[in-house]
């Protein structure tokens, strides 16, 4: 057949070799371990989602990640971009809304649709999420999408998400995704990351998987000429062709149900698309190599480093932290704002406290404390980096604290008091900075002109030794006696911070111990993940609020060396 009437017949879209096999295997699992880049979302998700939901017509499937934002936030878009780009909204598929009434009727009756996308085919995906475990209440799925498993506990998958996959087998049961589900995630760092779902690589039976893509493969050139020969009106070619496909696909399902395709790649999998210059720009930007190693080789972290947050660990992260009644009233193609009002343990009549880390690249650490509880809760992190300065940081504070009180008390690093003229080269818009104008009271001015009122706790800050620091967060993060407050990071709106934390190695010099902030040499963009920066601003806060913990000889100690990220 001549290549123009090949072309007339059908779409060329180009998938990459990992996206091909993921397509021609199609099991009833899939778990798909990727480096960035490699079309997760819009090229193997939502492919897999469209096979799925025709598969099973009239079905409920569900759509799930660690939070239910991160559904808005990070999977949404993507899933949109397919649809949009493949298919008419409206005719074909439909987002947030009741769909139209030429739509086939669902087998589950839903009551809401604005969190929802439906097919013509009377197919429903319902979002549902680990940090809102009743969303998973009371429903019958035939199959599970869940995104970023290194999120989400093992407890939830098997006491909640696995549950939920008890649709009717007599309407649905002919489908090898029935009672299935897909996984998708990077690659985990298994000091800090869920890694439970690695196991399931030793269930796969990867000579039976190979078969299937084989067989699945001749079953698809087959289908293609069968297309061309309906083209042609070629009866004969068309009977013959129709009885092989038939067959083999009924093979195909077969073979496919209960069996586990697990899939491990890097960014290279997507080399045509991406191109050698992004591989080449992302191994010259992220300089810490575990960061490399998972997010773009997805080489799996294993050696547990000697850390300055020694004590620190998954018990001292929540995930509960947003508050979805605002959310629950948008519809899936709306645009979530990014403010407090989204979470849940934010209490707009309390004052906030914050730690500040100044400099060209300059962080900074919210928290409240709940004195009932006994707990201190780090909220959220913000950070600029030159030429922005504290007019930017001050204005990114107010929007996002809007509708709460504006009081902050804040902690910082004596360098926050500077005034040595040399750092004045990054303050192009504070020219005429008096002799009193140190990077705190700026910020200090900044936010008094939005209505804020600021309580600089840190005025002729003393140096602090890295081992105080280190003493101070080794009792803090380590075992809880139920008298002092504990320590909770917010794992959805601190992720940098918290990556900070796991980048902020401890090293010795002359018997002295010390924080490695050799990081923050790296590229301004690259430093909120990758270096000590959030990392030291938190311990500003800490500092403040809880040196008092410490022996009184270890509070009047000289220090020779601040803790500054630069000196005055």
């Amino acid at each position: 057949m001549k290549k123009s009437k090949i072309d007339d017949i059908f779409q060329r879209t180009y998938l990459s070799a990992l996206q091909i096999i993921i397509k021609l295997a199609d099991p009833q699992i899939v778990i798909c371990e990727l480096g960035r880049g490699s079309g997760k979302t819009t090229h193997i998700m939502a492919s897999r989602m469209d096979r799925v939901q025709n598969s099973m017509p009239g079905s409920l499937i569900t759509l799930g990640a660690a939070t239910y934002r991160d559904i808005f936030d990070n999977i949404l878009p993507g899933l949109l971009e397919y649809l949009d780009e493949n298919y008419e909204r409206g005719v074909y598929y439909e987002v947030g809304k009741k769909p139209p009434h030429h739509f086939k009727k669902c087998t589950t009756t839903i009551f809401n649709w604005k969190h929802s996308i439906s097919f013509v085919t009377g197919t429903v995906i319902k979002f549902v999420s680990s940090d809102r475990p009743e969303s998973v209440l009371g429903i019958n799925a035939a199959h599970s999408f869940w995104d970023e498993l290194l999120k989400i506990k093992k407890e939830f998958m098997l006491e909640r998400a696995m549950p939920i996959l008890r649709s009717d087998r007599a309407k649905f049961g002919q489908s090898p995704y029935f009672m299935g589900w897909s996984g998708f995630t990077s690659t985990p760092n298994f000091e800090t990351d869920e890694d439970w779902f690695t196991d399931m690589e030793k269930e796969m039976n990867l000579e039976l998987i190979h078969c299937i893509q084989e067989i699945a493969y001749e079953a698809d050139l087959r289908l293609q000429e069968l297309e061309i020969a309906r083209q042609l009106l070629d009866f004969d070619t068309i009977k013959r062709l129709e009885r092989f496909v038939g067959r083999w696909n009924e093979r195909l399902d077969t073979l496919r149900k209960g069996q586990t395709f697990y899939v491990r790649a890097s960014s290279f999998s997507n080399l045509k698309i991406l191109g050698i210059d992004y591989i080449e720009n992302q191994i010259k930007s992220i300089k810490d190599k575990d960061m490399l190693y998972t997010s773009i080789f997805a080489i799996r972290k294993l050696k547990v480093k000697d850390m300055f947050f020694g004590q620190f660990g998954k018990q001292h992260l929540f995930d509960d932290g947003y508050d979805y009644r605002y959310i629950d009233l948008i519809a899936a193609d709306e645009t979530i704002d990014d403010t407090c009002l989204h979470l849940r343990y934010y209490d707009k009549n309390l004052p906030i406290y914050a730690g500040y880390d100044a400099g060209p690249f300059s962080s900074i650490v919210f928290a409240q404390r709940n004195r009932r509880e006994k707990e201190f809760r780090v909220l959220k992190n913000i950070w600029v980096h030159h030429p922005d300065q504290q007019d930017v940081m001050a204005k990114k504070i107010d929007d996002f604290f809007a509708g709460g009180r504006k009081e902050l008390i804040l902690h910082y690093d004596r360098a926050a008091n500077q005034k040595d003229p040399h750092w004045k080269k990054y303050y192009p818009n504070y020219r005429e900075m008096g002799v009193n104008d140190t990077d705190a009271i700026l910020l200090q001015q900044e936010l008094n002109a939005l209505g804020w009122r600021v309580i600089l706790m840190s005025k002729k800050q003393k140096d602090i030794l890295y081992s105080q620091h280190y003493r101070l967060l080794n009792l803090l993060f380590g075992k809880h006696d139920g008298k002092r407050d504990k320590i909770l990071i917010d794992r959805n709106e601190c992720e940098a911070l918290i990556s900070s934390i796991n980048h902020s190695p401890l090293k010795r010099h002359e018997g002295r111990v010390m924080l490695d902030k050799s990081s923050e040499s790296l590229p301004f963009e690259e430093q909120a993940y990758n270096s000590t920066q959030l990392a030291s601003a938190l311990m500003y806060l800490l500092w403040g609020e809880y040196s008092r913990l410490l022996p009184d000889s270890d509070l009047s100690q000289d220090t020779p060396k601040g803790a500054g990220t630069y000196m005055p």
